[in-house]
């Protein structure tokens, strides 16, 4: 199934930045606006130079241009051989550490049709334009693409844990407090591992768009199918699903004022039990995936527990994997039925938070909330088995990979 190999990495000098903590940044698409200016003013070198856009209508000549000074400068060094990475997460999340490993390796490019690297959302062409653009610029994977695969044996923790007795080959913490690690192995010492994927799919979990970006990319360049060429590949980040360090918050829906003033909670009883639900449960209720779709509803200082009756009667039509989601229920059954919210309003209706507890606080800004439970690992890749997709913010994997650790030269 899957291709993977190492590359040859182009990296901070560790020898002049020992520590990468202010030169990375959040993926591109996890910067909010306004806070872009923070990583710019960190230091010369930020990553944030060269990953974000300037204007409104950047080509990414830039960001080309400064590739190149800060190679020429030495800034930026390459590894003389492909090798294999791994990337260790530490972070804390409901108040406990958690530790998340991912292999960093290159993957090739296959359209989703064939299965082979399986998505569970849609993307958008504006995303995709702008990622192919700094691609065709700079001829650079600059960050990498976060999957996962199936590795109930725990093969590749195996590996992992020998790697670990090397000293770090790069290490930086985030403003999230997250404590990043990489080590880095010399992939023609292990064969093993472009035969372990051989016989597995790989789920995106983060960059949808940079990886369509990137099969663009390789079919205009005439690289799609040919492996001596590195821009029949993409850069991924891949865990484990199995790992207890892939941890996901989930995404709650506060519907503002004017947008749903008012409820018919006998017309909502017909299709959806409503159940009382006391807000000291609700931080429980958040926390914990549900095997059966139901959502939580702050209304007028209520809080209910909506469970959907015969959900399961929606499963042959928009199929089972979906059909027990609850964010599907919330946003395109209940919200939809019950305040007129769609695709087309929901940007100017919604807005979107994972702080249950500020958000509860708050409750009286907006009109209704929607809260959810996280849902699990296994939803995702249920629905990428079923060639199904989630609707928009179902997941939040935390926390991002931070870019900026390694990039890979597509010429």
């Amino acid at each position: 199934m899957s291709k993977v190999s190492p590359y040859k990495a182009l990296y901070y000098d560790n020898s002049t930045f020992s520590d990468l903590t202010p030169l990375v940044i959040p993926p591109y698409d996890n910067i909010p606006a306004g806070e872009e200016q923070k990583y710019l003013k960190r230091s010369p070198y930020n990553f944030a130079h060269v990953l974000l856009p300037h204007s409104v209508d950047e080509d990414y000549s830039q960001a080309k241009e400064l590739l190149q000074t800060w190679r020429d400068q030495h800034i930026l060094k390459e590894t003389s051989v492909p090798c294999y990475y791994l990337y260790q997460q530490t972070f804390e999340a409901y108040e406990k550490k958690h530790v998340r490993h991912t292999l960093m390796c290159a993957v090739e490019l296959q359209p989703f049709s064939e299965a082979i690297v399986r998505p569970h959302e849609n993307t958008f062409g504006q995303y995709k334009a702008d990622r192919l653009q700094i691609l065709r610029k700079t001829q650079c994977n600059l960050s990498h693409v976060f999957g996962m695969v199936n590795d109930e044996e725990g093969f590749l923790e195996g590996l992992f844990d020998k790697w670990m007795f090397e000293a770090p080959f790069l290490k930086a913490k985030t403003d999230d407090g997250t404590e990043h690690v990489v080590w880095k192995a010399e992939g023609a010492k292990y064969p093993q591992i472009a035969e372990f994927f051989s016989s597995r799919p790989i789920y995106i979990v983060d960059g949808h768009h940079r990886y369509e970006s990137a099969l663009m990319y390789a079919k205009e360049s005439g690289a799609y199918g040919d492996p001596s060429k590195p821009a029949s590949q993409m850069l991924f980040a891949i865990a484990n699903t199995y790992d207890p360090g892939l941890i996901v918050f989930p995404t709650h829906r506060a519907i503002k004022k004017g947008a749903c003033p008012s409820l018919n909670l006998g017309e909502i009883e017909k299709y959806y039990q409503l159940l009382p639900l006391a807000p000291e449960a609700l931080l429980r209720f958040v926390e914990k995936p549900q095997p059966t779709p139901q959502f939580a509803l702050s209304y007028r200082d209520q809080l209910y527990l909506v469970i959907p009756k015969n959900w399961q009667n929606e499963a042959e039509k928009i199929g089972k994997s979906v059909a027990k989601l609850s964010v599907v229920w919330s946003d395109h059954k209940f919200s939809k039925d019950f305040c007129g919210i769609d695709d087309n309003n929901r940007s100017q209706k919604v807005s979107y938070d994972k702080d249950a507890k500020a958000l509860w606080e708050k409750r009286s800004n907006y009109d209704l909330i929607i809260f959810h439970a996280p849902p699990a690992v296994a939803d995702v890749t249920a629905v990428a088995d079923e060639k199904r997709f989630m609707p928009q913010k179902s997941t939040y994997f935390f926390p991002k990979l931070a870019a900026g650790f390694t990039m890979r030269r597509l010429s």
